[in-house]
């Protein structure tokens, strides 16, 4: 969430009754000119959608992440900030490709956080990506997929629809493009770090710094669980967690996690997740309970908000489409998230 996300979010807590979903009012704003806005948000770097990574046109010998990293300037030391879990027993991108994109709850990659800080990852089916800040201020994002068509079909939340484009099988050989998108220059880089594995990463620049400093930071030796600090743990029969986004731009302050949760009958339900450490009080009051905790039905929106988790906000959007989705099955989400007992120290996110 973005300086302007959280003076909204204020303003709006400030004369209505209930929690503010800034995730699901952005996304209603969306809604009316996604085109024009994706297109204005291309400029990368500055709001939690934003994009990310690359420059030059030169072609880049090695494979970041893997062995031999791109060969440029080192990148300025990282500040402190948040990083999804370690997963120990989980593989890497590189040794099994064939995973990424798989698991909603997993990312097979991770970063040196002494080069880079995260801002963002998310996993959703067939790619997994990343949001960073390598320390000029630009949002860097990095793509990985298990085929160039899957880049190809959609890009990750913010990029622009021409990087998206770019994607053809012939093009993932390191080079960089530029694009200028409603005047701003955007650098897309596309490549192989392993075979079975397609790698892409874009930023609104002039250079390729920034993108450089990324790819040196990947490590696809390594995966990492998605949902932190709180995770999805029970769904109803039939039915998988199918996304996961998590924004830590204004961490410790702010922390913002989205889980879509799906079924084969393209029915949909949605779960968010903010800790705020200016959090308004709680306005609403208890009228049910959810496994002895008590909660908030808003029955005219098909929610359920989870009360007295500290600075914190909690809630179920059922009934997409066509009533997909019932109360009990939203409390029965609810009821099963674990949230880490302190959202402001990474350690306790496990």
């Amino acid at each position: 969430m973005t300086d302007l996300d959280e003076r909204i979010a204020s303003a709006l807590r400030e004369h209505a009754e209930g929690a503010v979903d800034i995730d699901r009012l952005t996304a209603g704003a969306v809604t009316g000119g996604r085109r024009r806005l994706r297109r204005r948000r291309a400029v990368l770097g500055g709001g939690l959608a934003l994009v990310a990574l690359l420059g030059g046109l030169a072609v880049v010998p090695g494979l970041p992440g893997v062995d031999r990293p791109f060969t440029g300037p080192a990148g300025p030391a990282a500040s402190a900030g948040a990083a999804p879990p370690l997963m120990r027993a989980a593989p890497g991108a590189a040794a099994a490709p064939e995973v990424v994109g798989t698991d909603a709850g997993v990312l097979h990659f991770g970063v040196d956080t002494t080069r880079v800080r995260y801002l963002s990852w998310e996993a959703s089916p067939g790619r997994e990506t990343v949001g960073l800040d390598v320390g000029d201020g630009r949002k860097v994002t990095v793509e990985l997929a298990r085929s160039s068509q899957t880049l190809r079909d959609a890009s990750a939340e913010g990029v622009p629809f021409e990087v998206a484009a770019l994607a053809e099988e012939a093009a993932f050989d390191g080079r960089t493009s530029t694009l200028t998108v409603d005047g701003m220059p955007i650098q897309v880089r596309q490549w192989r770090p392993v075979p079975g594995l397609y790698a892409r990463a874009s930023v609104s620049a002039q250079q390729d710094t920034a993108l450089t400093v990324a790819a040196e930071a990947l490590r696809l030796t390594e995966a990492r669980r998605c949902g932190a600090p709180a995770r999805v743990t029970t769904v109803p029969d039939g039915a998988r967690v199918a996304s996961c986004r998590v924004n830590v731009t204004g961490f410790p302050r702010l922390v913002t996690a989205r889980f879509g949760i799906a079924r084969a009958d393209n029915h949909q339900m949605s779960v968010s997740y903010q800790y705020a450490a200016e959090i308004s009080p709680q306005t609403v009051d208890r009228n049910m309970t959810i496994g002895g905790r008590p909660a908030h039905l808003y029955s005219a929106q098909d929610r359920i908000e989870l009360l007295g988790v500290p600075k914190s906000r909690l809630l179920a959007d059922y009934g997409w489409p066509e009533q997909g989705f019932d109360k009990l099955d939203a409390a029965l989400v609810l009821g099963g998230v674990r949230v880490a007992p302190d959202p402001t120290r990474p350690e306790t996110w496990d």
